[in-house]
């Protein structure tokens, strides 16, 4: 700041009126400096928020709180899957966080595919096959949900 400055904004906080016998507080008011950060959250913050999610919608929460039988059997058969939509088996809930990391990792490949835009052909090739990763992931968990109801 150049002197004239300086003296002027002396003058401006002079000439404000206060209270005699108290002391003017020192006060500068500044506007916020709000930015979004440039980066992304490390890898490792992501992979752990990712497991985290994939083990609640696997039912995780509820084997730990329940304890579930790890399989039912009927007279015949080993049966992996419990026929109530409120209750599973433990293996069920392995079998349903199989599929969700499958389907994860499929759409990870196709943005992973991103990397590569000057090689078509690797570019190509992950895409397809994170697509084909998620849709048989999609596919299985519904196929999963409906022998739960049946």
């Amino acid at each position: 700041m150049s002197k004239k400055q300086t003296e002027s904004n002396n003058d401006v906080a002079t000439r404000l009126p206060w209270l005699p016998g108290l002391k003017r507080p020192a006060i500068t008011f500044r506007i916020p400096d709000v930015a979004l950060p440039y980066e992304t959250p490390h890898r490792y913050i992501l992979a752990v928020l990712l497991v985290a999610i994939i083990f609640i919608l696997a039912g995780g929460i509820y084997d730990i709180t329940e304890n579930p039988l790890p399989m039912g059997q009927t007279s015949t058969a080993l049966v992996p899957i419990f026929q109530s939509a409120s209750e599973q088996f433990l293996v069920e809930s392995l079998i349903a966080a199989l599929f969700f990391a499958l389907g994860s990792g499929g759409f990870y490949m196709i943005r992973y595919s991103t990397r590569f835009a000057y090689d078509i052909r690797t570019s190509i090739t992950l895409i397809i096959i994170g697509i084909l990763l998620a849709i048989i992931a999609a596919g299985s968990i519904t196929i999963l949900y409906d022998w739960k109801l049946q």
